[in-house]
């Protein structure tokens, strides 16, 4: 296999194939989260702890790669894996992540911006917040008129969260279209603080970590403009 390497309450709100790549970011935010790219794990890891360490982001196009992968705390890396259809249409992106706690415990309270012990890290639906305020954004006047889901009109569920991460591994991040006539996503998560005691007798490189599979920006984007259309119902 081959290894290239890139520097990339339960009520709803509404607001590849086989090789890796590999990039070192710099700390300041530099990509948006509108569609796929090398550095959207790395951006993700800002956003969900607001840190100001340079970060590696390792894009794996292999699944079995990506499911043994973890991220590391130093140097911090995180992990990445585009899931897409028969197709090649892209479906899930899922990001492999490290906690807040565990980026002060290695780095120091200056390796985070806005991080204070008693304020928890972003959940994964915020990034699905920060991903339909900007595929919006870059979505043309026409589109928005006949978008049939704007902002207002996608509901965001709490992320079902797994405690094992080969629960995480089979889970996913799903969309469907409501009894209300509006758009739901819920993202699917694994957070294992690295200061909560119920993980210390775990392996360190368990611990610390958070991991996210959220719907491909692809796929989002289609959804919002219709061109793709969601489940009815909840799939649970």
């Amino acid at each position: 296999m081959t290894r290239r390497r890139t520097g990339l309450a339960r009520r709803a709100i509404a607001i590849a194939s086989c090789a890796t790549l590999a990039v070192a970011l710099p700390a300041a935010r530099s990509a948006p989260l509108d569609q796929s790219h090398a550095g959207f794990c790395a951006e993700a890891q800002r956003r969900l702890v607001g840190t100001t360490v340079p970060i590696e982001n390792i894009v794996e196009t292999d699944f079995e790669t990506f499911k043994r992968a973890k991220p590391a705390v130093r140097p911090l890396r995180t992990h990445q894996y585009l899931l897409s259809d028969e197709d090649g249409r892209a479906q899930q992106l899922s990001c492999k992540t490290k906690t807040a706690d565990h980026l002060r415990s290695a780095h120091g309270a200056g390796a985070l911006s806005r991080q204070t012990p008693d304020r928890p890290d972003r959940a994964c639906r915020d990034l699905h917040r920060d991903m339909i305020r900007e595929i919006w954004r870059s979505l043309s006047a026409d589109d928005r008129r006949g978008a049939p889901f704007t902002p207002s009109r996608v509901m965001l569920e709490p992320d079902a969260v797994s405690y094992t991460g080969s629960g995480w591994v089979r889970s996913r991040a799903t969309a469907w279209r409501g009894p209300d006539d509006t758009l739901h996503l819920r993202s699917a998560a694994l957070f294992a603080a690295w200061e909560d005691w119920r993980w210390k007798v775990m392996p360190d490189t368990w611990r610390g970590n958070h991991y996210c599979h959220l719907v491909a920006p692809e796929r989002l984007r289609q959804l919002m403009l219709g061109t793709d259309r969601p489940t009815i119902g909840d799939p649970g």
